[in-house]
């Protein structure tokens, strides 16, 4: 009996792991990459994350919502999310729907292409949150924002949850000073851990031991 009681634990515990982190850190906005478009300011945004693993400064983050507002020095909590966890059929994640953050991170991967400006991939994530908030915007209107949205609707049902592997999402936990948007950042900054790869070799661990016990239970 305590044999199947354990194997039931360590199973629960394998699947409550490997989605997520359950911690909340402590996120401060401290600078913005000095480039805007409109008046608005565009990615880069810069955060200090203190988390279990330390403090990490000068985190590069990309912000995903228009009309929520922070401003520089706000500090509020957050939990980290890996992107390759949610799914379309995911519930909403702080008011969002899962395919609109798969939809933004499939664009955040898209910063640093040559293909497409900086502004037209920032205009086009907060598009994907925030329609109403951004459609009269020349950065929206002027560039290739629009055609960014269909690839984005289109790549969010169709990549596997393995091209956003080291996305991290930070869910808001509180909103002292107004309401935080929601960021993303790859790779996961040193202070927050475990890593995926942690979390993996700890869910190989414990698959491992769930095995074993298993076959001793069937020997018995």
């Amino acid at each position: 009996m305590r044999l199947k009681t354990t194997v039931v634990f360590l199973t629960l515990s394998l699947v409550c792991m490997i989605s997520r982190v359950s911690y909340a850190d402590s996120l401060t906005l401290t600078g913005v990459g000095g480039a805007s478009t409109d008046g608005y300011y565009i990615d880069p945004y810069l955060f200090t994350i203190t988390g279990p693993g330390g403090t990490s400064n000068l985190v590069d983050m990309s912000c995903l919502n228009f009309n929520r507002e922070v401003s520089i020095n706000q500090q509020w909590s957050a939990n980290p999310v890996y992107v390759s966890s949610i799914t379309t059929s995911s519930p909403n994640i702080d008011g969002e729907t899962a395919t609109a953050i798969i939809e933004d991170a499939y664009l955040y991967n898209l910063y640093g292409n040559s293909v497409y400006s900086t502004s037209d991939i920032q205009f086009a994530i907060w598009d994907i949150m925030d329609p109403t908030g951004v459609a009269g915007l020349s950065g929206f209107t002027s560039g290739n924002s629009s055609l960014l949205v269909s690839n984005a609707l289109a790549a969010a049902m169709s990549l596997p949850t393995s091209t956003f592997a080291n996305d991290v999402l930070f869910v808001p936990t509180d909103y002292t000073g107004g309401e935080p948007q929601l960021f993303m950042t790859d790779p996961p900054p040193p202070a927050i851990t475990p890593e995926p790869t942690s979390l993996i070799l700890l869910g190989t661990g414990l698959l491992g031991t769930v095995g074993l016990m298993r076959r001793k239970l069937a020997t018995a």
